[in-house]
């Protein structure tokens, strides 16, 4: 089979690949889109995020999609021929954490794109058949992909323990952003405060439920919300930022006995945080681990018209024009949230 396989910083080429054989729990699947997520960018530009370097040649891509074309023998056999939205990972299922059910942060979890493990930006891949997720014939295949990101919103949108009517503020107006904007939108927030470093994703904000939203290169981001908020700070605060700084403005930003919810990477092993603050205010600091049991609820929301996952897709390359992708959301260009790439 054919792999997009990274060999350095900013370079990827295309390359002859084993072609996998499910195993007895598996099914093997003809990729069909995979989405270009900000922690394939930090690998992809840096070939490390922390301390999980990337060595070449790698496949990088973990928000896939495609039609099974085979299960293993121990494997759910009504899901071939069918188009499934894959949640990445491979948990034991053996250890502590697995077996309580918080199965993302198994110290022993096998997932793409991340090393050592090869992504799924190839012609086929074997993940474990329980994983798979069918999804309904009308619903297209770069939109199954998008079920990942939007298990991460979910995910996200479950840790900031949301009552109604709340203050949000969300730091970061990428996919992450928009779309956990949307869900605490649905989900009952009273006012979502947002903030980005690039006008058009400051624009593009208000179709995604945030009520106000502004440029934080131009206006001070502690001081903006605060503003807004009359000195109070928010509820809760989203870092969805790939930026060192967010995470201390976001413990400025938060009001007494608040809360802090970090998903974003910013690529370092280590990160400087104001403790202080942080402890005054008695804050809860919650960092976000991918997602658990989310796809159902994902797939529903999407199917149903509840949640328009459609508004962040705003870019589709070809498999021959992966790095073209790369290099599109890299820099930042032409408006793009989020790009897909199309076999």
């Amino acid at each position: 089979m054919k792999a997009v396989q990274w060999i350095a910083p900013r370079e990827v080429i295309i390359q002859d690949a084993p072609k996998p054989e499910p195993g007895p729990r598996e099914a093997l699947i003809r990729i069909e889109s995979v989405g270009v997520c900000g922690s394939d960018i930090h690998y992809y530009v840096e070939g490390a995020i922390g301390n999980q370097k990337v060595k070449p040649p790698f496949t990088l891509g973990h928000e896939f999609a495609g039609i099974v074309e085979a299960v293993g023998a121990e494997a759910d056999a009504s899901l071939v021929g069918k188009r499934v939205a894959v949640e990445p990972g491979m948990p034991c299922e053996k250890c502590e954490w697995c077996l309580r059910g918080q199965y993302n942060v198994c110290p022993n979890m096998i997932f793409p794109g991340n090393p050592p493990y090869d992504g799924a930006l190839s012609e086929y891949y074997t993940a474990p058949a329980r994983f798979c997720f069918p999804v309904p014939d009308s619903m297209p295949a770069d939109e199954a992909a998008m079920m990942e990101p939007l298990a991460v919103a979910l995910h996200t949108a479950e840790l900031c323990n949301l009552q109604a009517g709340m203050t949000v503020a969300v730091l970061g107006l990428g996919p992450i952003g928009l779309l956990t904007a949307q869900v605490l939108r649905f989900s009952g927030a009273g006012r979502i405060i947002g903030a980005d470093l690039l006008d058009y994703r400051v624009k593009e904000a208000p179709h995604h439920g945030v009520d106000e939203a502004f440029n934080a290169s131009t206006q001070d981001t502690v001081e903006t919300i605060k503003e807004l908020t009359k000195g109070r700070g928010a509820d809760v605060v989203i870092d969805a930022t790939n930026a060192s700084s967010a995470l201390p403005n976001a413990l400025h930003i938060a009001k007494p006995a608040g809360r802090v919810v970090h998903v974003g990477i910013s690529g370092k092993e280590m990160d400087s945080i104001p403790v202080g603050p942080a402890r005054r205010k008695e804050l809860t600091l919650q960092w976000v681990r991918r997602f658990k049991h989310n796809y159902p609820a994902a797939i529903e929301l999407v199917a149903s018209g509840k949640l328009d996952i459609r508004k962040v897709m705003t870019h589709s390359f070809s498999f021959e024009q992966s790095k073209d992708a790369f290099e599109l959301v890299t820099e930042y260009a032409d408006g793009v949230l989020k790009a897909s790439i199309d076999y």
